[in-house]
C-alpha cells in the first residue's frame, strides 16, 4: 500500500496517447485569459475602479489553472479521469504560435498579417501574464484605439522597443476595456485611431454648458523644428457656436503668434502653411505602471 502512494501515478497508468482538438485549445486559451469570466469576480470592490482610472495586474496563473481544472471537471467519476484530464491540460497548455491565439484568430488577415511582423515565429506559453484594466469615457467615446505594452527592456529603449504581444483586448462594459500581455507590462501607449488627416480642432472641451475648441500651434520653419509644437492655441473667437470657423480671421491670427514665437520664417502666412496648422493629429498617451501597484 505504501508503495502505491508514493509511487508516480502516471507511471501505473498507461495512457492512450491522444491528440488534443483545436477547439479545445481554444476553449482552455480562452478560460486562461479569462474570458467569460464575469468583472465581479476581478474587482471586488467597485470603488477599486473609479472613473477616468488605469489598473495595472497580473493573472494569478494558479488561479487560472484551477478554473481550467474546474470547467474541465464536468462528468468526472473516478480519480483516474482526473489523471486523464491533467494530462489532457498540460498538452493543451504546450506553447502555441501566437499566430493561433484567440486573438489573432478573430482578426482580419489584412491586420492580422501587419500586426504579426514583430512577433513571426513567437509562441505562447501563458507563463506570465499582466494587464490592465481601463474605466475611462474613452473606451466607450474612442472606437479603435491603438494600444502598445512595453516591459522593462521596451520602456528603456523608448518608442523602438518592442512591444508585448497582446493576448486580449476587449470590452467588457460599455466604459471599461480589459487588456492582457504576454510578459511583465510596465508601461502603455494609447493612441487614437489614424483614420485619416482631418482639418479641426485638435481639442474640445465642455465646461458650464460651454464648448472651447483649442488648436496645437506648430513651428513651420524649413528646419528640423518643422512641426514641432510650441502652444495651444484657442480658437473661441474665431469660432461660431455651430463649429464653423472664420478663417480668413484665425490665420491672421495664427500669423501674428507665429511671429512672436520667431517660427513662421516669411512674411505672410501662405494658405499651405495655414492648412499644416489646421490639421489635427492622432494624439496619444502614455501610462507608466506605479512600483506600488501589485
Amino acid at each position: 500500500m505504501k508503495r502505491r502512494f508514493v509511487e508516480e501515478p502516471c507511471n501505473r497508468m498507461n495512457f492512450v496517447p491522444v491528440e488534443v482538438p483545436d477547439h479545445l485549445k481554444d476553449y482552455a486559451d480562452e478560460i486562461r485569459l479569462l474570458k467569460g469570466v464575469p468583472l465581479t469576480y476581478l474587482i471586488s470592490d467597485v470603488s477599486e475602479l473609479p472613473k477616468e482610472s488605469i489598473r495595472f495586474f497580473y493573472v494569478d496563473i494558479n488561479w487560472t489553472d484551477a478554473l481550467l481544472d474546474g470547467a474541465f471537471s464536468i462528468g468526472r467519476v473516478c480519480r483516474q479521469e482526473g489523471m486523464s484530464d491533467r494530462v489532457l491540460l498540460h498538452k493543451a497548455a504546450e506553447a502555441r504560435d501566437y499566430s493561433e491565439t484567440p486573438r489573432m484568430k478573430r482578426m482580419h488577415p489584412n491586420h492580422k498579417k501587419k500586426y504579426l511582423k514583430n512577433f513571426h515565429g513567437k509562441s505562447e506559453e501563458y507563463t506570465l501574464i499582466s494587464g490592465f484594466i481601463m474605466h475611462s469615457q474613452l473606451v466607450s467615446r474612442m472606437k479603435g484605439l491603438h494600444l502598445y505594452g512595453f516591459d522593462k527592456n521596451g520602456v528603456q529603449e523608448g518608442e523602438k522597443g518592442e512591444p508585448l504581444p497582446i493576448l486580449r483586448m476587449e470590452t467588457i462594459a460599455d466604459d471599461v476595456m480589459l487588456c492582457l500581455f504576454s510578459g511583465d507590462v510596465q508601461e502603455i501607449l494609447v493612441e487614437e485611431p489614424k483614420t485619416g488627416l482631418r482639418f479641426g480642432a485638435s481639442t474640445v472641451d465642455r465646461q458650464d454648458n460651454r464648448i472651447s475648441r483649442s488648436m496645437d500651434l506648430r513651428s513651420v520653419l524649413d528646419d528640423s523644428d518643422l512641426g514641432e509644437r510650441i502652444q495651444s492655441f484657442c480658437m473661441d473667437d474665431f469660432t461660431d457656436d455651430n463649429g464653423r470657423i472664420h478663417a480668413k480671421k484665425l490665420a491672421d491670427s495664427v500669423e501674428a503668434q507665429l511671429k512672436s514665437c520667431k517660427k513662421l520664417g516669411t512674411d505672410k502666412i501662405s494658405p499651405s502653411r495655414f492648412a499644416f496648422e489646421m490639421i489635427a493629429v492622432a494624439h496619444r498617451a502614455k501610462f507608466k505602471r506605479s512600483s506600488e501597484e501589485v
